[in-house]
């Protein structure tokens, strides 16, 4: 039986079929630049099994290295543990190969095998400064190793770019001057927010494409299906704290008394030393 993307994307994610607007990234003729979709509507997802998908049955059509920038580190936690066993679930091991780069952990070994598909997965600063001929954390005499590797034969997707700072504009015009400058390969950039603004992206030389970039967002179909429903409907309720909470003891007491057996409850305070008195 031929394999078909929805079901690649069943056996990766185990989560049911893939919204429409997931098929059409992995499959329609030309690839987005941008995608706007909701926090919860499954952009890792989209992007790990497109690009999967295109490697496989259309590999002139997306770099050989998918290179997913995020501006913070438990992000790539995050995008490197969904890969990973999407990776496993698929039997790909062999072929798709993940590698992290962020402060304290900076996997190089792909380095040594350009010829291979790989998933590299880290921090802004760590792969920017990389595209920039500048790599953190590495000697400079690889620098141009890297500089060589991270503009050619690569697909850039720079996930909540509304948190990214000076680096969104660093990444726009890297893509103009690829462009303008020419790579090997296939070298594409994706920018990602569930609060997309294309002003975002009008850098001196990228300003004049931005409203050329095509745009992917949900279709009707996507909002109407019972799963992206219930996200995109579901009510979140807000209700002040008490006093209590002004205190770390009050608050730990007042976690522990609405903390719920069997789920996670998130405390979210403004300093570091606040989170440790309440731990």
């Amino acid at each position: 039986m031929t394999e078909t993307f929805e079901n690649f994307f069943e056996t990766a994610f185990g989560t049911g079929k893939p919204f429409d607007y997931q098929v059409r990234f992995a499959t329609d003729e030309l690839l987005p630049q941008l995608l706007g979709a909701p926090t919860g509507a499954g952009k890792t997802a989209t992007v790990l099994a497109g690009w999967m998908w295109r490697r496989i049955h259309q590999p002139a059509t997306v770099g050989r290295r998918l290179v997913f920038c995020l501006p913070m580190r438990t992000l790539v936690e995050q995008t490197r543990d969904v890969a990973t066993n999407a990776i496993k679930r698929l039997g790909h091991e062999d072929r798709f190969k993940v590698f992290v780069l962020m402060g304290g952990e900076v996997d190089e070994k792909w380095e040594i095998r350009p010829e291979e598909e790989a998933i590299l997965i880290g921090t802004q600063d760590m792969l920017i400064s990389r595209a920039l001929n500048r790599g953190y954390a590495m000697s400079r005499f690889r620098w141009p190793v890297h500089f060589g590797l991270l503009n050619n034969d690569c697909f850039w997707a720079m996930d909540e770019i509304q948190l990214m700072g000076d680096g969104l504009a660093t990444t726009t015009q890297l893509a103009a001057f690829r462009e303008s400058f020419g790579t090997f390969g296939n070298s594409h950039s994706l920018w990602m927010s569930a609060t997309m603004d294309r002003d975002w992206l009008k850098t001196v030389d990228f300003k004049s494409k931005v409203p050329l970039l095509k745009e992917l967002t949900l279709s009707d179909a996507d909002r109407n299906t019972p799963v992206m429903a219930r996200r995109l409907n579901a009510i979140k309720r807000l209700h002040p704290a008490p006093a209590q909470c002004r205190t770390p003891e009050g608050l730990a007491n007042f976690v522990i008394e609405k903390h719920q057996s069997g789920t996670l409850t998130l405390v979210v305070v403004n300093r570091v030393s606040r989170a440790r008195e309440v731990y």
